[in-house]
């Protein structure tokens, strides 16, 4: 035993760079998995907390217009699987109605969000603080919801001042508000909460009032059906319909995002860590193949020699799993931020350390397993070849002469290439790790440039246009479209518009049963959308549907559907199928008027003459108007909806980006150690031949240099196209109306800014790595 640690001591000193560098990475790589799987627990657990106390709906149906309670209560009765239900009274208000006074004054007038004043539920659909306790609030105060602070800065103690229809109160900021169902800007609604005496006497004077309607089942798989029974029930519903699942998948969609390019780095690093173990082991081996030559010739069994450097890289894989977790636990604020403000302060639990602690040990065993199989190579080698012919796990390297094709090209580029040509298995490892990290670099660049992008609109059921103004279903819905209408017609600044009309009609689904479709009717409606097959309707007869409408239908491409309205049943043909984000993703374009069905909204898309200000239009607009409208521009409304989505991802991807540097440099560094110890003859036959210093560091200069483009080349290339696949298929699998993705690539990032700094990088990490050639002596060399 004291034998074994005086060589495993020895051995640690002999290959420290190696043993430093194979630390370094398995801190990474466990590292990067732990904090993944904490961003996955900790979300999944927050939610999960939250919506026990919360208690949102399984099904909410919002509706403006009058209500008829007893309707709804003898329905709900009736109908089998309904535990409960509620309907919830609030007042919306405009962001130009809402003023903040504290350290600046500002108004919400250019939220996007639609704002509605609630008092707190008695048995359901809480809102809560960040410990996750029911809010209480007193006459005069006010909760601000956490939506909110990614666009304002409003702290406790602010005055918040309603005014509207001529009255005036004002408001005391005395908490944040946590919605379980309100809490993204996807949602597109958010709720402040204020007291019971606060809210009636406001109720009916001031603003618009609607009504959620809340209903929870025995499953809640069961909202679906209950939708299409509601609604054809004839039951209030002038408003969104939301189900549980929508209500979960919008409000995590973000923090799922994070988790999943997380998970995905931190496999592919992982696998890093794994080549970088093989590097090392062989390395090392081949290094002391006299050592285990005389090990074997003392009559030390395989399995004795295998066990003694097992126990060494066991010691290291342990010991940069623990400091890879300690620095996971440090750090994984960074990412879970935003899981703590949305959802509440999570409670430390047995699963919230088990399942980090579970990875641990799954790599370690992966590890393990992985250094067995390297140290089988050990069985193959006997003593004879050890100790007399000197042969090593290895074949020999041999560099075909190629010095007489030197006329033109230089010496030292002439020898690295042919080198680097005839003995690729020797820069694999270059190679392998260029490749995955150009990927795990550039798929989240891509992703992030993607979402940030003005066309990302396609994807949310829209084209891309100056401005967006959209009228909801309520009191006065047409004579507000006839306003819409005729100001669009009188302004001149316009150079075009297109209005669409939202009506509801009925189909048959995949179960053969009939459910309600939502149609946007218009003249190009379906144009310039992103489809995944076929086209956009061109003829009366033809309807595109969104993707997750089709999976509803079971219809694809071409396929007829038969539409029921007005007691008529018409039959169309599908001419294409889209993707969309928005109304859950279950959307319709159609050409067809359908005159003289009841219109749930109005859409229209304006785009200006070139020297006109969208966004001072949009004010004037919206002053002229007043409340009542959507109006907003294009930019501002994707910025809104998506821009929470978009920070977080920076975030993540600025965190990948630098991870990936820092993974190329080690390796870089890690491979010059070892090679350089390897080619320690050849350094010095080189040198005793006449070649400078300055010729050996410039000849390893170019084979890692052309290896790391050839690896960063391919990786950029393959990352562009399987990138978009990998990304298209779990945005599917997450059922949020997006099942391929065309990468919006800035060229300038991805092709040029992005390789460059890599192979910066790895051509600086190797010209500092080759400075110890400079000290090599020849003789000592020669003599070793």
């Amino acid at each position: 035993m004291n034998i074994n640690l005086k060589i495993l001591k020895n051995d640690f000193k002999r290959n420290r760079a190696g043993n430093l560098a194979l630390l370094l990475f398995m801190t990474l790589a466990a590292g990067l998995v732990v904090v993944a799987t904490i961003v996955v627990t900790q979300l999944l657990t927050s939610m999960t907390g939250m919506y026990e106390t919360a208690k949102p709906p399984h099904f909410l149906q919002m509706h403006k217009g009058d209500i008829y309670q007893e309707a709804i209560d003898e329905f709900n009765s009736n109908y089998d699987g309904v535990t409960a239900w509620q309907t919830v009274s609030m007042i919306d208000v405009y962001g130009d109605d809402l003023k903040v006074y504290g350290d600046s004054e500002f108004s919400l007038s250019e939220s996007r969000l639609d704002i509605g004043l609630v008092k707190q539920n008695k048995e359901y659909d809480f809102l809560l603080d960040k410990e996750r306790n029911i809010i209480t609030v007193n006459k005069g105060e006010i909760g601000i919801p956490v939506i909110l602070l990614d666009f304002y800065d409003i702290n406790l103690g602010d005055t918040v001042e309603l005014t509207n229809n001529g009255v005036t109160k004002e408001f005391i900021v005395t908490a944040f508000v946590h919605d379980a169902q309100m809490n993204s800007t996807l949602a597109s609604s958010t709720r402040m909460l204020i007291s019971d005496v606060d809210f009636e006497d406001l109720f009916g004077k001031v603003g618009e009032i609607e009504y959620l309607i809340e209903v929870y089942f025995t499953d809640k798989s069961m909202a679906s059906d209950y939708q299409t029974a509601y609604q054809n029930e004839g039951l209030p519903q002038d408003g969104q319909a939301v189900t549980y699942t929508i209500i979960f998948m919008l409000s995590a969609f973000r923090d799922i995002v994070m988790a999943l390019i997380l998970i995905l780095v931190s496999i592919l690093l992982v696998m890093v860590a794994l080549m970088c173990i093989k590097y090392t082991v062989m390395a090392s081996l081949e290094e002391e193949i006299s050592e285990i030559g005389t090990m074997k010739a003392i009559g030390l069994s395989f399995k004795d020699i295998r066990n003694l450097y097992l126990k060494k890289y066991k010691i290291m894989v342990t010991v940069g799993i623990i400091i890879g977790y300690i620095l996971a636990l440090i750090l994984s604020n960074v990412f879970t931020d935003h899981i703590s403000n949305t959802f509440g302060k999570q409670p430390i639990s047995i699963f919230t350390i088990s399942l980090p602690l579970a990875t641990c040990v799954i790599v370690y065993v992966i590890t393990n397993h992985y250094c067995r199989k390297i140290l089988k190579k050990l069985k193959k080698v006997t003593v004879v070849d050890a100790l007399v012919n000197g042969k090593g796990f290895g074949k020999k390297e041999r560099v075909k002469d190629g010095l007489y094709k030197s006329k033109k090209m230089s010496v030292n580029l002439l020898l690295s290439m042919w080198e680097t040509l005839h003995n690729l298995s020797g820069f694999v490892l270059v190679f392998l790790v260029m490749f995955i990290v150009s990927g795990i670099m550039i798929v989240p660049m891509n992703l992030l440039n993607t979402m940030k992008s003005k066309e990302f609109i396609n994807y949310m059921g829209s084209s891309m246009n100056d401005i967006l103004i959209e009228i909801e279903s309520g009191e006065n819905l047409n004579n507000k479209y006839e306003i819409i209408k005729k100001l669009l017609n009188e302004d001149t600044d316009i150079k075009e518009f297109k209005e669409f009309k939202r009506v509801r009609v009925e189909t048959i689904n995949s179960e053969d049963e009939w459910m309600n479709l939502h149609v946007d009717s218009g003249y190009k409606a379906g144009n310039e959308l992103k489809y995944i097959d076929g086209r956009a309707p061109s003829e009366e007869n033809e309807i595109a549907i969104s993707k997750l409408n089709a999976d509803a239908l079971g219809k694809s491409n071409g396929d007829s559907i038969i539409l029921k309205f007005n007691d008529l049943q018409m039959n169309f043909i599908i001419s294409g199928i889209y993707q969309d984000v928005t109304s859950g993703g279950y959307t319709a374009k159609s050409i067809y008027n359908f005159a003289g069905i009841e219109a749930k909204k109005y859409q229209f898309t304006v785009n200006f003459n070139d020297d006109v200000d969208v966004k001072e239009k949009a004010s004037e607009w919206n002053d002229k108007l007043g409340g009542g409208y959507d109006i907003e521009p294009m930019e501002e409304f994707i910025n809104q909806t998506l821009g929470g989505v978009s920070r977080q991802l920076q975030v993540t991807t600025i965190a990948v980006v630098l991870i990936g540097i820092l993974l190329a440099a080690f390796i870089v560094v890690l491979f010059m150690k070892l090679r350089l110890a390897k080619d320690v003859a050849q350094i010095a036959a080189m040198k005793a031949i006449g070649f400078t210093n300055y010729d050996v560091r410039k000849q390893y200069l170019c084979k890692i240099g052309l290896v790391s483009i050839v690896g960063i080349f391919i990786g950029t290339f393959i990352s562009n196209i399987l990138g978009e696949s990998i990304v298209s298929v779990t945005l599917d699998m997450m059922g949020i109306g997006i099942s391929r993705i065309t990468f919006i690539i800035n060229p300038l990032i991805a092709f040029i800014i992005l390789p460059l700094i890599l192979l910066a990088v790895v051509i600086g990490m190797t010209w500092i790595s080759t400075r110890e050639i400079r000290e090599y002596n020849i003789i000592s060399l020669i003599n070793e």
